[in-house]
């Protein structure tokens, strides 16, 4: 089960496909609109400020209050988002929890593990939604249904494909009869996998399904997950208020199972301000308690004030669309040294250094961060792959678009037709990309791309609907070096066949098939080198996370794995 959160989804696709809800059955016992309008930003703080710069609100310590993204959906269906698991992690409950503690046990009480390793039967302890129902097995099951169902358009669908019969399933050759969940009882619930997988436990931690009632997904339909009432608590807090592009207000639930022990905030405020003059402003003079994202521009006059989380943020890529928005885009896109005189002929260093500075520039897949083998060394490198150079090669970048046009039949760039680079309108994400077409330009003598900037949900339907040439966006990492490839292959999650090479798609399975972790790492190593080769899908810097908080606060956290915002030990000691 691989890691899906960081590639965000388009309000415009969210409301996509609800039928077919009433079809589940099982063989166990088991049975954007707003909340509310008017606030502005600073209101919803819950905190004035006086003329002196000081906070009024000083002497609450149980309401928290910081700035951070908001959602694109809470359907949890349909999410997709980092955002939304953020809000997720706060708003719901699974099997296990990822803390910064490590993985713990949640509504799962206990586990078994059969002798084959393939099956598992998780105890559920007793627990409640925020409405006081019981939380029970089937619900889970449901919840499996509602992701694997082909009927439901869940984007993270292959998350669950290492359960049996799920693909199937998924891909309407199957049955749900056929597929490795069932409900024993109210309290045990068995999940089945194909091959015995050493990391289920932690996927289920960090991209877990969380439970749904049939009843009241059916009763939703596509305003699941929509406001405040169209969504179910069984998490440590409730969606108390909810204004579309401004804030969210979680309350502390009293129903859940350890609410006397975690998540001591009983009030907790997630802000949207989206220019960083006015988040510093706030955070400055005290309106806000914490941001989850330091700008470039702030990060040395919050220094003191900010922590910065390197290695397992994620990667951000460009995304080549060998199809092409054309006919003659897609024979540019589609040939292979032209893709990589793109890739090498820009210079990640300079271009993070001055854009981005707070993350690391990369030119390969995996991270440093991954362990190798031997103790204390990192699979980087310990399995090597030849990559672009972080500076970037002008003059092999110029050798690679020669040996292109020579196949395409060009006697120069001019020839080239229109490529549209299509982003989300930031002015980070524009200063980013237009960065990258001035070195094109400088480097190579393209001048035929050209930037199209829309909003975030604009932007990010085009990328799931393969509408771009060329796209920057990021995805949050996975959980093993080898667990990320299975996005790459045709037909995966992140690739809606932009790009295809059949010897990577048999190298992932060879992959899946063996539990021998030398033999996984270095047939790893071996479909790494084709994606890089291949440049389909061009690593370009690791994320990382930078965030400030006020000095009376302690216990402010962030998944390293976008597993949340982990706040069970969050404290405000004004």
């Amino acid at each position: 089960m691989k890691k899906i959160l960081a590639a965000m989804l388009s309000g415009a696709v969210v409301v996509a496909a609800l039928g077919g809800c009433g079809t589940y059955t099982d063989d166990g016992t088991g049975s954007s609109s707003s909340s509310s309008t008017g606030s502005s930003s600073s209101e919803s703080a819950g905190a004035s400020t006086s003329e002196t710069g000081e906070s009024d609100a000083g002497t609450d310590n149980t309401s928290f209050t910081f700035i951070g993204g908001h959602p694109v959906t809470l359907n949890p269906i349909l999410s997709q988002s980092t955002d939304d698991g953020n809000s997720f992690y706060l708003l719901e409950s699974s099997l296990f929890r990822y803390t910064q503690e490590g993985v713990q046990n949640e509504l799962c009480e206990s586990y078994d593990v059969s002798d084959d390793g393939l099956t598992y039967t998780f105890h559920l302890r007793d627990a409640n939604w925020s409405d006081g129902e019981p939380i029970t097995a089937d619900q889970f099951a449901y919840a499996i249904y509602c992701y694997t169902s082909p009927d439901m358009g869940c984007p993270g669908a292959s998350t669950y494909y290492d359960i049996a019969g799920a693909e199937a399933f998924n891909t309407g050759s199957g049955s749900w009869d056929d597929v490795g969940v069932k409900a024993v009882d109210d309290s045990t619930l068995t999940i089945t996998l194909t091959e015995p997988n050493d990391d289920f436990i932690l996927s289920l931690a960090t991209s877990a399904p969380t439970p749904l009632r049939q009843d009241f997904v059916e009763a939703q339909g596509e305003s699941l997950g929509s406001s405040v009432d169209s969504l179910q608590y069984c998490g440590p807090y409730v969606l108390s208020d909810w204004v579309l592009d401004s804030s969210l207000t979680f309350t502390k639930n009293p129903e859940y199972w350890n609410a006397d022990e975690t998540f001591p905030m009983e009030t907790i405020t997630l802000l949207k301000v989206e220019d960083a003059n006015t988040a510093y402003s706030m955070f400055e003079s005290g309106e806000v308690d914490a941001m989850t994202s330091v700008s470039t521009q702030y990060k040395d006059a919050l220094a003191e004030y900010t922590t910065v989380e390197t290695g397992a943020g994620g990667m951000m890529y460009l995304w080549i669309n060998q199809n092409g928005t054309s006919d003659e885009v897609g024979e540019v896109l589609s040939n292979q040294n032209f893709r990589n005189a793109l890739n090498y002929a820009f210079d990640r260093n300079s271009t993070v250094a001055a854009i981005c500075p707070l993350n690391v520039p990369y030119s390969r897949l995996t991270l440093p961060f991954y362990e190798g083998l031997k103790e204390g060394s990192s699979f980087v490198d310990e399995y090597p792959v030849d990559s672009a150079p972080l500076d970037g090669d002008v003059e092999k970048a110029q050798e690679f678009l020669n040996a292109a046009l020579e196949e395409l039949g060009m006697s120069s760039v001019d020839e080239l037709p229109e490529m549209h680079f299509v982003t989300w309108d930031t002015s980070q994400q524009r200063l980013l990309c237009e960065t990258l077409i001035d070195q094109w330009k400088q480097n190579l003598g393209i001048d035929s791309i050209v930037l199209d900037q829309y909003p975030i949900g604009t932007a990010i339907g085009n990328y799931t609907s393969n509408n771009y040439d060329i796209f920057a966006i990021s995805i949050s990492s996975s959980l093993t070096p080898y667990d990320a490839l299975d996005n790459f292959v045709d037909g995966g999650d992140y690739n809606k066949g932009i790009w295809t090479n059949e010897e990577y798609d048999a190298l992932v399975e060879q992959i899946k098939a063996t539990s021998d972790k030398a033999e996984k790492y270095e047939l790893t190593q071996q479909a790494e080198q084709i994606l890089v080769d291949g440049a389909g899908i061009i690593p370009f810097y690791g994320l990382s996370s930078a965030f400030a908080t006020q000095p009376y606060v302690s216990g402010f956290g962030i998944g390293d794995l976008a597993a949340g915002f982990q706040f069970e030990h969050l404290t405000i000691n004004k």
